[in-house]
């Protein structure tokens, strides 16, 4: 049975949801998904990579030594069962290997080896140019930050404490 209750709480997020708010999501999901086949395709032909190997690759490329797991799996945006998958076969290919931590052996650590550094960096510019190509140049210095704080007030509402404030 329905309430009157039931049906004023859905008026009012039937309310929330304008067709501004609803044209807002759509085009942020249009950009990503307008520009994600194009920029797996320019990895692919790089580096044999997915969007998604090359993040793993870029965010260990970003530390000395190794990363956590659980933290690699953070920065990737990423569960750990998925993260395990592509890490298995990331180590197939011998660009990143795995191992306990020597501080605790309960923790995976996750390290680049020589031949994954060289294929980020080989790649790191094909990837900075898709993008820039596909989304940077649509916008002026001023546009972007204008955006970037955008962004940053979106995540923070879901994420406070993401990794990307620690900046």
């Amino acid at each position: 049975m329905t309430t009157s209750h039931d049906i004023d709480a859905r008026e009012y997020n039937d309310a929330l949801w304008t067709s501004e708010e609803l044209g807002f999501w759509h085009r942020v999901v249009a950009v990503y998904m307008g520009v994600l086949p194009e920029l797996e395709r320019d990895l692919q032909r790089a580096g044999r990579l997915s969007f998604f190997e090359y993040q793993v690759l870029e965010h260990l490329s970003s530390v000395d030594g190794a990363m956590s797991m659980t933290q690699l799996s953070t920065r990737c945006n990423s569960s750990l069962s998925r993260l395990s998958h592509v890490a298995r076969k990331l180590e197939g290919r011998r660009l990143l290997t795995r191992q306990l931590s020597e501080e605790d052996k309960r923790v995976t650590v996750a390290e680049l080896t020589a031949e994954g550094r060289k294929l980020v960096d080989r790649t790191r510019e094909i990837y900075r140019q898709s993008v820039e190509t596909r989304v940077l140049q649509s916008l002026s210095p001023d546009e972007l930050r204008q955006v970037t704080g955008l962004l940053d007030s979106m995540l923070r509402k879901n994420e406070p404490n993401h990794w990307l404030f620690s900046y």
